[in-house]
């Protein structure tokens, strides 16, 4: 067996050592000496020792396993990490805090409790949790640390209520921002733009408009809830249905809703009369029925609803005269011929057109002044309107006008009336 060369610092039949200096002789400076071998078995004796102290040594530096310190966190109580929460050194402070974190809704009661034991700083890192907690829950989730931080909002003026109405208008302003971000991920748009609603153009106002654009992900309109101060919603096409309505009329000051070019496949009209207050409805080639002007009719329409190509037969418009009193009723079978005229005025004079509509595509010109439509005589633009109105798209008509002094005609194909 061969050993190695040192070992301990000893360097095995090499060892350095004085001879004793003869007794007759005065001490002198000490020289070097001749090496004399160790004894083999003081060598043997020492890599015994080593044996037996080395393995004590490594045994008393092993690592902990983190997975066992984890799981001996895991089996501690909550009161536990609540009174290490209130604890003088910070590490234990921290640890708590990202175990109840972690812990989450199961922590949220004995949260609550910490918050008001009148420990101000306990009442604060309770809270803080709390918010990290709340933060964390979908939109649409008012369960939770989110109820809690608001039922202790409301318990009068004490620490533990003014830190919780704080840390609700916090994460309220967070959640404003995030969703203008989450929903136009999802392909929702919010911002000014000019809208059409009973065949008028209001510009320069902010609106939320869903259509083909949406990618269709129903979560991610739950952020709807936290978009404020935006009074009107958009909605095309596809989006009309049931699931897209129950999560826009979760906005805050939602007033006005513009439907348009769908087929309704499900019931759209449950989640509008959840509303307290519609100031402005249209239904825009939506096809309806004489069925669905009886739900129209029970919907809290107060100020204006608009009809307009979407089938509902007249005795359905009555129904819904009769059912809502005061209401402006805008009823049209959908064809639309694209003036501009002055109603103020005492004739019917184009004051404008929309390019690539009917009176442009007609060959119809600003200053024409439309004497009759589809042989009905058209006295003011008022008139006008009331004879479109009876007429869906496709419709064929004839127009008589004047232009300077002179009488023609035009074969008019009616349109729609498009988006903005």
């Amino acid at each position: 067996m061969s050993w190695p060369s040192t070992i301990l610092g000893f360097t095995a039949g090499t060892i350095r050592y004085n001879e004793p200096a003869p007794s007759s002789c005065t001490r002198s400076p000490l020289q070097p000496v001749a090496m004399k071998p160790l004894p083999c078995a003081l060598v043997v004796a020492l890599l015994v020792l080593a044996g037996c102290v080395c393995p004590l040594g490594a045994s008393a530096q092993a690592p902990v396993d983190p997975s066992a310190a984890r799981l001996d966190r895991d089996q501690r109580p909550i009161e536990y990490w609540l009174e290490q929460l209130d604890s003088d050194q910070f590490s234990h402070r921290q640890l708590a805090s990202q175990q109840l974190n972690r812990l989450g809704d199961q922590a949220v009661g004995p949260l609550v409790q910490a918050a008001q034991s009148g420990k101000l700083e306990l009442t604060q890192r309770a809270l803080e949790i709390l918010q990290s907690l709340a933060a964390a829950q979908a939109p649409d989730d008012e369960s939770g640390a989110w109820a809690a931080l608001n039922e202790l909002a409301g318990q009068g003026s004490g620490s533990a209520a003014v830190g919780a109405r704080a840390a609700i208008d916090d994460l309220r302003r967070n959640r404003e921002s995030q969703a203008y971000h989450k929903l136009s991920a999802a392909g929702v748009q919010i911002g000014l733009r000019e809208y059409v609603i009973h065949s008028r153009a209001i510009n320069n106002q902010e609106v939320v408009w869903i259509d083909k654009k949406w990618k269709g992900d129903i979560k991610a309109l739950s952020w709807l809830r936290w978009v404020k101060r935006v009074e009107i919603a958009l909605i095309d096409g596809e989006a009309v249905r049931q699931e897209v309505l129950e999560q826009v009329v979760k906005m805050p000051d939602l007033r006005t809703i513009v439907m348009r070019d769908a087929t309704v496949r499900d019931d759209i009209f449950a989640p509008l009369s959840e509303l307290q207050r519609i100031d402005e409805l249209e239904f825009r080639y939506v096809r309806l029925g004489i069925d669905d002007a009886e739900k129209i009719a029970r919907l809290p329409v107060r100020g204006s609803l608009g009809l307009m190509g979407t089938g509902i037969p007249p005795e359905g418009k009555e129904r819904i005269a009769d059912a809502l009193p005061g209401l402006r009723l805008e009823y049209k079978e959908g064809g639309f011929l694209g003036v501009i005229c002055n109603s103020f005025s005492p004739r019917c004079q184009i004051d404008g057109l929309k390019a690539g509509g009917a009176a442009a595509n007609a060959g119809l010109e600003v200053g024409d002044v439309i004497v009759s439509f589809d042989g009905e005589p058209i006295r003011t633009f008022d008139d006008l309107q009331v004879q479109i109105a009876e007429h869906p798209a496709g419709a064929e008509i004839q127009i008589v006008y004047e232009r300077q002094g002179e009488t023609g005609t035009a074969n008019v194909t009616l349109g729609r009336l498009d988006g903005e």
